[in-house]
C-alpha cells in the first residue's frame, strides 16, 4: 500500500476494516394541491304567466276536553289572584276574567 491509498482510507493504515457510510437523505415529499371542486350552478328558468296560486293553510282546530278547560281556567285564575296578592273579594271576577282569556285562546287556536 502506498501512502496516498492510506490517506483516502482512514481505516487502513490502522488495519481495521471500516463499514461503508451510507449517506441518509430525506425523500421530498410534494405537497398535493388542494383542487376546489367545481359546483355546477343550477339554472333557474323563469316561468312566465303560470304561478300557482298559494293555498292558505288551514290551522288544525284545538280540541280540548271540558276538564282541561276547567284546569286552565283555575290555573289562569290562581295567577290572577296571586298578581292582586290574594286579596279576597274578586275571587269570581279573576274567575271571569280567566274564562275570557281562556276561550279566547282557544278559539284563536
Amino acid at each position: 500500500m502506498n501512502r496516498k491509498e492510506s490517506e483516502e482510507k482512514p481505516g487502513a493504515a490502522t488495519g481495521r476494516k471500516t463499514a461503508a457510510k451510507k449517506k441518509i437523505t430525506k425523500k421530498k415529499t410534494a405537497k398535493k394541491k388542494a383542487s376546489k371542486k367545481k359546483v355546477a350552478k343550477k339554472k333557474v328558468s323563469k316561468k312566465k304567466g303560470s304561478r300557482k296560486k298559494t293555498v292558505a293553510r288551514k290551522r288544525a282546530a284545538v280540541t280540548v276536553s271540558d276538564r282541561e278547560r276547567y284546569e286552565m281556567i283555575q290555573r289562569h285564575a290562581y295567577f290572577l289572584a296571586e298578581a292582586r296578592n290574594f286579596h279576597p273579594g274578586h275571587e269570581q271576577d279573576d274567575w271571569h276574567e280567566a274564562e275570557r282569556f281562556v276561550d279566547q285562546m282557544l278559539n284563536k287556536g
